[in-house]
Order: C-alpha cells, then sequence, then structure tokens
C-alpha cells in the first residue's frame, strides 16, 4: 500500500513551493520512486506567502490532477490548504471558500513559530467551534508547545489532530526538530507524517528514509496509522 502524504506544496506558482510545472513533474516523480500513492496539495494561504482563494485551489488541483492522468503518473492529487492562523481565518473557514483536507472535516493550519501556548489552543478551539477538526501542521516547529508537550494531551481529547513532518524524523531539520518529533511520536501524540515538500531539492517529497525509521523504532502498527491508515480515514 503507498504513502499517503496530506502536507505538501506541489502546485505550481501557488505560494513557495513548486515553481513551475517542470519543478512539480520533478516532485511527483520523486514522490512516486518514494512510495506514495495519493498527495494533497495544501499551498499556503498566508500573508506574504499567497492567499489563493478556494475555487483557483480546487481548479489548480484539478488542472495538475488531469496532467497526471495524461501522463500515466500513478499519484492521485487530492485538493486541501495550509492556512495559517490570524484574525481573519475564522471567517475564511466560515465561507463557502474553505479548502479542508480532501473535503473532509479535517483542516490543515499553522502558526507563528514562537506563537504562545493558550494562542494556539484558543485558536484551535476557534477551529473546532465551526465544527471543523484541526489538523496542526508540523508541530515540531512550535518552540512554545515543544517546551510543555502536556497541553497536547489536552487539545487532542478534544480532537485535535496532529502532523509532523518527515524531514525532522530523519533528523535532515536539526537535532532539536528531531529530539522533538520523536519525543511526540514517543508519546503516541502524532497522527500524520507528511513530507511538506516545497521542491525538487533538499525539501522534494522524501518519505521512505522516514518512514524506515518509524518500522524500526515505533512499530509497524503506529507507522501504518502515521503513513496512510489516518490519512485513510480522514478521506472516506
Amino acid at each position: 500500500m503507498g504513502y499517503i502524504d496530506i502536507h505538501s506544496h506541489i502546485l505550481p506558482g501557488m505560494d513557495d513551493g513548486s515553481r513551475s510545472m517542470g519543478q512539480t513533474m520533478r516532485m511527483l516523480e520523486t514522490a512516486v520512486n518514494e512510495g506514495i500513492t495519493i498527495m494533497i496539495a495544501t499551498p499556503h494561504n498566508m500573508p506574504g506567502k499567497g492567499c489563493p482563494p478556494g475555487s483557483v485551489v480546487r481548479r489548480k488541483a484539478a488542472e495538475l490532477r488531469r496532467t497526471v492522468e495524461q501522463e500515466g503518473i500513478p499519484i492521485e492529487i487530492i485538493p486541501g490548504t495550509e492556512y495559517y492562523y490570524r484574525e481573519e481565518v475564522p471567517d475564511l473557514l466560515d465561507s463557502e471558500d474553505a479548502v479542508t483536507l480532501g473535503d473532509s472535516h479535517c483542516v490543515l493550519v499553522e502558526f507563528e513559530p514562537l506563537a504562545e501556548r493558550n494562542y494556539i489552543r484558543n485558536a484551535l478551539r476557534n477551529i473546532l467551534g465551526l465544527g471543523y477538526t484541526p489538523v496542526i501542521a508540523h508541530a515540531e516547529r512550535y518552540v512554545k508547545l515543544m517546551e510543555d508537550i502536556a497541553i497536547l494531551y489536552d487539545m487532542r481529547k478534544n480532537g485535535i489532530l496532529v502532523q509532523v513532518n518527515a524531514m525532522s524524523v530523519t533528523g535532515d531539520n536539526g537535532r532539536q526538530a528531531k529530539k522533538d518529533v520523536r519525543n511526540l511520536l514517543k508519546k503516541g501524540l502524532v497522527d500524520f507524517v507528511a513530507t511538506d515538500a516545497h521542491s525538487d531539492g533538499r525539501r522534494a517529497p522524501y518519505i521512505q528514509k522516514c518512514a524506515d525509521i518509524l518500522y524500526r523504532k515505533y512499530g509497524a502498527a503506529y507507522a501504518d496509522a502515521l503513513l496512510f491508515d489516518n490519512a485513510r480515514e480522514l478521506l472516506l
């Protein structure tokens, strides 16, 4: 069974991810070689990086999906968005223009790296109040959250889900990120591991090295859940 990547910046020219269709095609070639069979395209909705309307995200994802099918690339492209939390996000999510992860009830949300724990908790409560399930993007990046991960236990009781980056698991995002993400994994506080791919270079959609570590250190059941079982449930 192939891996499901719920966080990628694969759509060309949408944000700070893929710059062109050519780069996207190279990223997809890497993804296929890494064993990925489904990618959720999650362009940023973030001032300074791009705030594309949901209609544009869906159209661009559909265009890429048609190209992938025409080229015979064995990957399914599904639309999504990575929302940078700010004052207007609840209104964006409360509109018909919101783009969830594959039309599910789940919303991928990121924060400023130094965001306070209470700010993150209140933001997630706001999203829950709109009837969505927040998925915290690359949770290991939030310094204050990592200083006291006990708050994650409480948030997960309320239905919050947690995503971490494959490159943090492997140590390619630095020693501290590796330490923090492996602590989260050890305590069972992670729901998804994704590539957060931005390019065909260092930040290409690499996941196999991470998968090897997950199966070896955390067991097949947990690794399966992180790499495809939980994502498949999300997309049903």
